[in-house]
């Protein structure tokens, strides 16, 4: 069973959207999914009656302009234009942004939401980056999102995919889409796990974690995620210190192309945690982020074989 049938792709026209598009497009043609762009833009407001000078209030109402739609969607057509032989349709929509790409999602039965974010400062990126907060906190299917970065995401040069994990439901889901990424691409798979530190209190270590399970945990996903009809061995790295510093790290220094994490779907300490975390490194990493949420359906994994092992402890 394929990951992705059906991908959305938010476009907002900026220089880092093209590049998320470029993504969009090469995932697609791999998993031989529909793409479907959604532009979605201010509604127009009329008054409901006339106006007369100093009239304190004006009742508006929104009036959809077809002439003005027809004008995006041929402009949507122009720049967006996958460089490969797909077919791609084209929708505009007025209103809040991160409400009607979540309300699009839903209609078409999105797997995956593929979006830009920008990498500048100031109030353009807090804009910017709160439309990809809102998209990732209410979607119930996966999102990757695309920050300006140095290594770009193209179907073919997927050659390193980073899971971290945290061995929740919602991290063994994540699992699975990535490991079908890898495989699809012939990429390395590389799975991570990040331990807690010490605990320090007033320069006195009040707390020593057993990491025993965390490895054996580690192994054990390692163990039912290899297989044969992986091109490379999958990998594990364990690293302790704070989970979102340590994924960034570890992504730079393994050459990462795609990070591919969970968010927990429910409620409650989990999900807050988890779903921090994956904020976090997708507002700090240089690479694509796909967060999966533990509702995703993807393709099971296959029986591993014995024998195939590759662990780096930092």
């Amino acid at each position: 069973m394929q990951p992705f049938r059906t991908i959305l792709f938010a476009a907002d026209f900026s220089e880092n959207s093209q590049e998320a598009f470029r993504a969009a497009c090469s995932l697609a043609v791999e998993t031989k999914s529909r793409l479907i762009v959604l532009h979605v833009v201010e509604p127009s407001c009329v008054a409901k009656e006339s106006v007369s000078f100093g009239q304190p209030t004006v009742r508006l109402y929104s009036k959809r302009d077809e002439s003005r739609h027809e004008a995006l969607k041929r402009k949507l057509g122009e720049v967006f234009t996958s460089s490969h032989p797909m077919d791609v349709q084209y929708h505009t929509k007025e209103g809040d942004a991160p409400a009607e790409i979540l309300r699009m999602a839903d209609e078409i039965g999105s797997d995956l939401i593929v979006m830009g974010t920008h990498g500048s400062t100031g109030l353009r990126r807090l804009l910017a980056g709160s439309v990809a907060t809102a998209v990732l906190r209410g979607a119930h299917c996966a999102i990757l999102a695309v920050r300006p970065h140095v290594r770009p995401l193209k179907g073919e040069e997927i050659r390193v995919v980073l899971h971290p994990t945290d061995f929740s439901d919602g991290s063994e889901a994540a699992l699975r889409v990535a490991r079908s990424l890898a495989r699809d691409h012939g990429a390395r798979l590389i799975l991570l796990h990040v331990a807690p530190s010490r605990v320090f209190v007033g320069g006195v270590m009040t707390a020593e974690p057993d990491l025993r399970d965390s490895l054996d945990a580690l192994e054990s996903a390692r163990a039912v995620t290899d297989g044969s009809d992986l091109k490379y061995p999958v990998e594990t790295w364990f690293s302790r210190g704070m989970a979102p510093d340590e994924i960034v790290r570890v992504a730079e220094e393994v050459g990462c192309d795609l990070i591919v994490m969970g968010t927990h779907g429910r409620t409650g300490l989990g999900r807050l945690l988890m779903g921090n975390t994956a904020e976090s490194v997708l507002s700090e990493t240089g690479c694509p982020v796909m967060i999966v949420k533990d509702s995703q359906p993807v393709s099971s994994t296959s029986n591993p074989p014995a024998g195939r092992q590759v662990v780096t402890a930092i």
